[in-house]
């Protein structure tokens, strides 16, 4: 592991955010299967601009593995979020595309619960990316 980079980490937790308020949007105006999608996009943001500004790698698109990659780097802790990163990688693809489900478009297949649980996993991937940030922070304060 590197030098903390908070420039790097700030930029994408930033980007994190900005999907999150663009999922709402999209949510309030009936996309749920676009909120969903963006709610992963969020989670993606997030660990990965954590993993890069510690100097760890975060490339690719994949949920569960770069929480397992953030697992392996920081804390094994990360496990507490791994259902989270799971049931938010589920939102890729099947968000996006018609011929991801055997009738219909995506958002017959998506309603305001399914935003409204992808919003709440959303949530605890992020808040562990924080938590995990601020901890890195004050032991590089301590050192």
């Amino acid at each position: 592991m590197g030098l903390l980079d908070q420039p790097e980490y700030d930029r994408w937790r930033a980007q994190a955010e900005v999907t999150v308020s663009t999922a709402r949007l999209a949510a309030s105006g009936g996309s749920h299967g676009w909120a969903c999608f963006l709610c992963e996009q969020a989670a993606q943001l997030a660990v990965k601009g954590l993993l890069r500004a510690v100097g760890a790698e975060a490339w690719g698109h994949d949920l569960p593995q770069l929480v397992a990659r953030a697992a392996a780097e920081l804390d094994p802790d990360w496990s507490a979020v791994a259902d989270a990163a799971d049931e938010l990688s589920r939102h890729c693809i099947p968000a996006r595309y018609p011929d991801a489900h055997p009738s219909g478009t995506p958002e017959d297949h998506y309603n305001a619960t399914s935003s409204g649980l992808a919003f709440g996993y959303a949530t605890e991937v992020l808040a562990k990316v924080d938590q995990s940030w601020a901890s890195l922070v004050a032991a590089d304060e301590l050192s």
